[in-house]
């Protein structure tokens, strides 16, 4: 990376985070509702799937945050948006009324999924650079 993209990397990494960690601390405040909004969409166990999505936003929020194993936590949220930006965004079923609200939603969502794939490169590309090798999902292989 050169010397600009060094100084504001971390900082559009954070902010990335930031967006997953409060929406992670939202949805605690707001469990049951979020988990009958769950469930009304036809998902089932939506206690357990609410749990685990808190976990994962809260939890790779932060690593986005702190940068610790940050390429690892944007590959899980950037696999993790792919069925919820379907599930929850489908804005080609949606009514007129939720089209664009839904639609918006759905392009905010592809956006963030192209933040965390540069992210995740971002990482894979400090490790090789600090001759680190690198596994699949960003983890130091040695």
């Amino acid at each position: 990376m050169n010397n600009v993209s060094n100084k504001f990397y971390p900082v559009g990494r954070a902010l990335i985070g930031v967006l997953f960690a409060v929406s992670g601390i939202n949805k605690i405040l707001g469990f049951s509702y979020v988990s009958g909004w769950m469930a009304s969409s036809g998902l089932p166990m939506a206690d357990l799937l609410l749990a685990v999505t808190i976990l994962l936003e809260v939890g790779g929020g932060l690593l986005l945050i702190t940068g610790v194993q940050a390429g690892l936590a944007a590959a899980a949220l950037a696999l993790f948006l792919v069925p919820v930006t379907a599930i929850f965004h489908a804005f080609w079923s949606a009514d007129a009324a939720g089209f664009q609200g839904q639609l918006t939603h759905f392009l905010k969502n592809v956006a963030v999924f192209g933040g965390l794939l540069m992210v995740y490169a971002a990482e894979r590309e400090r490790n090789a650079a600090q001759g680190k090798r690198v596994g699949t999902l960003g983890r130091s292989a040695a």
